[in-house]
């Protein structure tokens, strides 16, 4: 991906977006082959370094590269939104200005392998716990029966990514002058959910 100085997010912060989104693209080139599936996951970090856990439907043939570790690139979108240049005091003074379009995403690479049965159990309750944590009445695994859990997960595959390369780009007019960064931070501020979650990258 390519990251201008002005747009670059560190690593903590690129890892904070992860967990706050919470899934994304897995994308896997394989003998020819491009392959692309929607997951939720769970971030792993250690000193060890950074492991993402996520499942595949087992249906999904998706799955079966992971036992050659290839290489995979993980996407994870936070949010983007048009820019007018109408918005930029800027306009008034020479009219030099043109539309553009803000974003926050970030961009995993590392290599696809399998998940243990023990991890998959641990994935499976993270991500519910994780889920319903906002819910009056959350649901946990364990309210289920435990043979009719079982039979579900023979319906899924487990996937561990094992990250060698996390890039962030928040792309939210750090490039513009003051007044007109400001006027498009004030814009979105009252605009859509996806613009104000980029106002709040914004100075």
């Amino acid at each position: 991906m390519y990251v201008p100085p002005a747009f670059t997010m560190t690593e903590l912060e690129a890892l904070d977006v992860m967990r706050n989104v919470g899934a994304g693209y897995f994308v896997t080139a394989n003998e020819g082959n491009i392959q692309s599936t929607f997951m939720p996951f769970i971030v792993q970090s250690s000193p060890d370094g950074v492991r993402i856990w996520a499942h595949f439907a087992k249906a999904n043939s998706h799955w079966k590269v992971a036992g050659d570790a290839p290489d995979c690139l993980l996407i994870v979108h936070l949010a983007d939104a048009y820019v007018s240049p109408s918005l930029y005091p800027s306009k008034q003074e020479d009219g030099k200005v043109v539309p553009t379009w803000n974003y926050v995403t970030v961009e995993v690479r590392g290599t696809l392998q399998m998940l243990s049965d023990t991890d998959e159990e641990a994935l499976l309750n993270m991500l519910t716990d994780l889920h319903e944590r906002e819910s009056d009445k959350p649901w946990a695994v364990s309210d289920a029966p435990t043979e009719f859990i079982e039979a579900q997960r023979k319906a899924i595959v487990s996937v561990e990514l094992v990250v060698s390369e996390i890039t962030g780009k928040a792309k939210a007019s750090q490039n513009r002058l003051p007044e007109d960064a400001a006027a498009v931070k004030a814009s979105y501020e009252a605009g859509s959910d996806a613009e104000r979650s980029i106002a709040d990258w914004m100075p």
